[in-house]
């Protein structure tokens, strides 16, 4: 009795490894069925997806050179506009400039005689000099009238300069206040492209993943690598749409304040 056990057993361990190859057999035909299915499914979402790369590559290549195009045209616009308004009235102002400092340099020796003469005649009284101090009083008074009229001309001369500077400070400032909107918009712009610096990195490296997958024949691996690129593209797409519609804004931004300079 004892010696039929072993036997018995090894009859059990038959009838497993049986039945496990039996299940192997069967189940080997459906696992290769189902991995084709997937194959088969992959090479034919590969042609769409390659479609749709190809044309979203090709559409986003055009569209960034619509928008370095019209960046290009505001930064040259937004400069001009900058020099213009620091050109406001120039001119007007570098004449009225000078003509105060003529003024001031015309009389500046008369001024300063006068004065001098006044520090004198002090001087004599505090000496109790009566008889220079009457000089000096005497030449004082005599240039009293060309003082006063001196010291209008000047002052009238520096308020003209002054005037006008405020007035063209005035008008530079509706210019700078309409320009204030392109600096916002600007920094959207480049955090935009920073969005789609890192856009761009993703693809590549997906793009690598793909070809690697292409030459292992891995139509799977390929297709969902191909996948993730037309997906970075489409951000790309829509970030760039963001982008042109801020270089929009910022070209009509330029021409309300262009239509604010001085003629």
């Amino acid at each position: 009795m004892f010696k039929q056990k072993p036997y018995c057993n090894r009859g059990k361990t038959w009838i497993l490894i049986l039945m496990m190859s039996f299940v192997m057999i069967l189940s080997g035909p459906a696992m290769a069925s189902a991995a084709n299915s997937d194959w088969d499914a992959a090479i034919a979402g590969i042609g769409q997806l390659h479609d749709a790369f190809s044309a979203l590559e090709l559409e986003n290549k055009s569209e960034k050179l619509r928008i370095q195009e019209l960046s290009r045209q505001n930064n040259a616009k937004l400069k001009s506009i900058q020099t213009s308004v620091q050109l406001i009235d120039k001119a007007k102002l570098d004449q009225l400039k000078s003509q105060a400092e003529q003024a001031q340099k015309k009389y500046a020796p008369l001024l300063a005689e006068y004065t001098e003469l006044g520090k004198k005649a002090s001087e004599a009284r505090k000496r109790k000099d009566a008889k220079s101090a009457l000089l000096y009083d005497l030449k004082r008074n005599r240039m009293k009238a060309s003082v006063t009229n001196a010291r209008l001309e000047i002052k009238s001369r520096q308020e003209a300069y002054t005037s006008a500077k405020k007035q063209a400070t005035a008008k530079a400032k509706i210019v700078k206040d309409i320009l204030a909107g392109v600096q916002p918009l600007k920094k959207q712009v480049t955090a935009e492209n920073s969005n789609i610096t890192g856009r761009n990195q993703a693809k590549i490296a997906a793009e690598k993943r793909y070809k690697a997958a292409v030459k292992e024949g891995n139509a799977v691996s390929a297709a969902a690598e191909l996948k993730i690129m037309v997906e970075e593209l489409q951000r790309i797409r829509d970030s760039q749409t963001k982008i042109m519609q801020w270089e929009k804004a910022m070209k009509e931004i330029l021409r309300r304040a262009e239509e604010k300079l001085p003629s």
